[in-house]
C-alpha cells in the first residue's frame, strides 16, 4: 500500500490525465481549462490503481492513491 500523498500535482499532456501510479500515457480523464470538480475517483485500467482528484480551473492535484 502506499502512502498517501496531498498536494501532488498531475501530468495532463494533450487535455487528458494520465496515470501517476503507472505514468502510461493512458487516457484516464478529459481535463479541459474549465474543468472543475472535488472527490472525483478515476481508475487506472492498466495499473489497477484508484486516484482521487480534485480539480481547480483545469489544474489536477492528487489528493490520495491507494
Amino acid at each position: 500500500m502506499q502512502t498517501p500523498k496531498n498536494g501532488d500535482k498531475l501530468i495532463v499532456k494533450n487535455g487528458w490525465l494520465t496515470c501517476p501510479i503507472c505514468k502510461r500515457n493512458h487516457r484516464l480523464k478529459r481535463i479541459l481549462p474549465d474543468t472543475s470538480g472535488h472527490s472525483i475517483v478515476e481508475y487506472c485500467r492498466t495499473c489497477h490503481s484508484e486516484v482521487i482528484l480534485d480539480i481547480d480551473e483545469g489544474q489536477s492535484v492528487k489528493r490520495q492513491s491507494q
